[in-house]
């Protein structure tokens, strides 16, 4: 795994040593939620910030021996970058981390990431601090590049890594970042939701008429049934002459309302009516219900 832009890291490869808390991990696992929160922390960052990318904090589980990492759950940690200074809002990160303490939640911290796939000194600077936070444990960085082609050739570049202090006085921005596989880890019942998701966008379905489009409808409709009733009842009585088109119209408009099978004609009319009548029934339901919920709603705000 490779970086897809030039970076100024050093990346060598350190051979494994003997305490597995310090042995670097060979695997990590990411949920797909970890992902969908980083990249709504990215679209959400303001616009006025000069920090070229955001970061937060990975938190999930380690395996016995320490070489596979799941990541489980994240948040965002705000903070400042410049060229030569970074500056990480540490009461944030604590007060979360208690927080978390507080509602059982058993996820340790096991790394950060950042949406930017350039390794650089701030870099190095910031993950001293989180290994700080993850005791004697490698501490894991993951990179995500929320920069998409137009065409889909390019997708998101997610990648791992782990940091390896360099010199005989190791400095905090003297290291060496060493890649680790990535794997996106999700349920079988998760995948309708991720094919979803990274699928081409839906085509919207038709808005459905709102009720007093309804009404009208229906009360057009009523009218031409009797304005068609009425001309039936003149023709049938002698007051004017059937016109045989319009006869036609007529036995077809009635013919799309009909049943087929054991049922007659007019059992197929009738239940055509019953069903246009429910249908301007549940309109009229639904239109008390929106109603009564508004007033319902004012209850609380008369009493305050």
């Amino acid at each position: 795994m490779s970086l897809d832009a030039p970076s100024s890291a050093l990346h060598l490869n350190q051979p494994p040593s003997g305490s597995s808390a310090s042995r670097p991990p060979t695997l990590i696992t990411v949920h797909p939620s970890v992902i969908a929160s980083i990249l709504t922390h990215h679209s959400r960052r303001p616009e006025e910030s000069t920090a070229p990318r955001v970061i937060g904090t990975l938190l999930g589980t380690r395996s016995e021996n320490g070489q596979e990492i799941d990541v489980r759950t994240s948040f965002a940690v705000d903070h400042k970058e410049e060229d030569e200074e970074v500056a990480i809002d540490m009461p944030f990160q604590q007060g979360m981390m208690e927080l978390l303490a507080k509602n059982g939640i058993n996820e340790q911290v096991v790394g950060w990431y950042a949406t930017s796939p350039t390794l650089n000194g701030n870099s190095a600077l910031i993950q001293n601090y989180f290994s700080q936070e993850t005791g004697q444990s490698q501490t894991i960085h993951l990179t995500v590049d929320p920069e998409l082609s137009a065409d889909g050739s390019k997708g998101l570049g997610i990648k791992g890594w782990v940091s390896t202090s360099l010199g005989l006085n190791p400095k905090p921005e003297n290291c060496a970042f060493l890649p680790v596989p990535v794997v996106i880890k999700y349920a079988d019942s998760e995948r309708a939701g991720l094919d979803l998701i990274t699928g081409p966008a839906p085509q919207p379905s038709p808005a459905l008429p709102s009720l007093p489009a309804l009404s009208t409808s229906l009360n057009q409709l009523s009218a031409l049934i009797d304005q068609a009733l009425q001309y039936v009842q003149d023709v049938n009585s002698g007051k004017i002459k059937g016109d045989p088109e319009v006869g036609r119209y007529l036995l077809e408009g009635v013919g799309r309302w009909t049943s087929t099978g054991t049922r007659d004609d007019e059992g197929g009319v009738k239940e055509g009516l019953q069903e246009t009548l429910t249908v301007s029934y549940l309109a009229s339901l639904v239109r008390s219900q929106v109603e009564l919920a508004g007033r319902l709603a004012l209850v609380p705000q008369a009493q305050q």
